[in-house]
């Protein structure tokens, strides 16, 4: 019998693919050279039944919420009620800032995950922040595009690494410029996964979160089944001790385990049904038909929309 050929030894040999970034994009790589790194982080796992039935409660009433929006007003009521845990560090000066502005991550067109920032999220209740996250994601995608282009065509006029780095560790040390790029305070969810921590951000602080899933736990002593999400605070030690952040992360925690967000849900859809009695209109919605936010048209990873469906 005749010898078969292997079609691997007999395809093409592969190449490597080598592409070399454009000059004016290389501020990108060089902005992850000298971001702050944290100094520690730390987990808790959150029981997410209340969550779930206000994420429940919002889309029946037919408002576009999804999970991360629950996430990020929950992480502004912990701040705004923990005011010694929200601070930001840089050259030397302490900030503790006066209104909470959330740096929410979402997906974009580089490895460097644009950031939306949401001026006051500790001010405004689920009926005012979820359209606003939906509709400063929009904007924030159309943004980057414009934006990325201008630097390929104008960044480039600083060709040198060292003088881009120069530059951004100048730019680092103004509380004014890492709150104008990434808030007082970041959020990032990556619902593909169980667990995730952000070892590089703008702010002093953040919070990162997995998918909420099924797990035993022991509640009273016995072993039940209740939908849980792995929550992971990181933080630059020179704003914040273990202390602070354990306490911060708690309140997190106990504030989607509570009933503040079922609350808000219920008044976020009182209030759509009552503006649609006086004049109908919709919540905004994005191009692609879900809501904003990294799990949100463009924010988190491929397969958010999996893990952050309606219970």
């Amino acid at each position: 019998m005749g010898e078969t050929s292997d079609p691997l030894e007999t395809a093409a040999p592969r190449t490597d693919r080598v592409e070399r970034v454009p000059l004016g994009w290389r501020w990108i790589n060089d902005a992850f050279e000298v971001a702050p790194v944290v100094g520690g982080f730390g987990m808790l796992l959150a029981d997410m039944t209340n969550a779930k039935a206000a994420l429940r409660i919002l889309r029946d009433g037919k408002i576009p919420a999804t999970m991360t929006h629950l996430i990020v007003r929950a992480a502004a009521l912990a701040l705004a009620r923990n005011p010694e845990c929200h601070r930001m560090v840089a050259n030397y000066r302490r900030v503790f800032p006066a209104n909470v502005d959330i740096g929410l991550s979402m997906v974009g067109q580089t490895t460097y995950a644009p950031v939306v920032v949401l001026a006051a999220a500790d001010q405004k209740p689920l009926s005012a922040l979820i359209p606003a996250i939906i509709e400063a994601v929009d904007v924030a995608a159309e943004k980057e595009i414009r934006d990325l282009e201008q630097m390929r065509r104008q960044f480039w006029l600083i060709p040198f690494g060292f003088m881009r780095r120069f530059i951004l560790r100048w730019l680092n040390k103004s509380i004014w410029f890492r709150r104008k790029v990434a808030g007082t305070f970041q959020v990032s969810t990556v619902p593909g996964v169980d667990a995730f921590g952000s070892l590089l951000f703008y702010a002093s602080c953040g919070l990162t979160t997995g998918s909420v899933r099924d797990r035993v736990v022991a509640v009273d002593g016995q072993a039940v089944v209740r939908p849980t999400m792995w929550l992971t605070l990181a933080g630059d030690h020179a704003a914040m001790d273990g202390v602070a952040g354990a306490t911060l992360i708690v309140a997190i925690k106990d504030t989607l385990e509570g009933e503040d967000l079922v609350k808000e849900a219920r008044d976020a859809c009182e209030a759509r049904r009552a503006g649609a009695n006086a004049a109908p209109a919709a919540l905004p919605v994005s191009p692609s038909g879900s809501p904003g936010g990294p799990l949100l048209p463009a924010p988190s990873s491929p397969g958010a929309r999996a893990d952050d469906r309606a219970p």
